[in-house]
């Protein structure tokens, strides 16, 4: 259904139909042929890539914990720094590891730069006014 769309559409940003129309019709159909086939949407989504594992693994969730470019207004080079717990034993754990280290570095961040820099950036990310290298090393001590 998404080739049919996009082919209907015959623009290369999808400005006739819209993306968020193309989109929802997308995730409408996806729920409907898992709803069909009597599996959840995870499975349906499996089946079509072709994945036949039994066992199904989680997808690993990142954090954005600095922000930096253009949308932050500060040195940094990198517009995004990611914390990324591929360690974890299990989603949830993930979860509570890159909570951890958001909020630890909220604090570094706080004790270091002011209450200022620990404003929320465009992304999700703090902002604080350092450069790439201290912003790597304050996402290390977070750690």
């Amino acid at each position: 259904i998404d080739n049919v769309m996009i082919a209907l559409d015959g623009t290369p940003n999808k400005a006739n139909l819209g993306a968020n129309a193309i989109l929802g019709v997308s995730l409408a159909v996806s729920k409907a042929g898992a709803a069909a086939k009597g599996v959840p949407l995870y499975k349906h989504y499996a089946d079509i890539a072709g994945n036949t594992l039994e066992k199904y693994t989680m997808p690993v969730p990142c954090f954005n914990v600095i922000n930096g470019g253009s949308h932050a207004g500060n040195k940094l080079a990198f517009q995004e720094y990611f914390v990324i717990p591929t360690g974890a034993e299990s989603f949830k754990e993930a979860m509570q590891i890159g909570c951890e280290v958001y909020h630890t570095l909220g604090k570094i961040i706080k004790t270091k730069f002011g209450g200022d820099a620990t404003l929320i950036g465009d992304e999700g990310g703090f902002a604080p006014p350092c450069d790439n290298r201290e912003g790597c090393e304050l996402i290390m001590e977070a750690l």
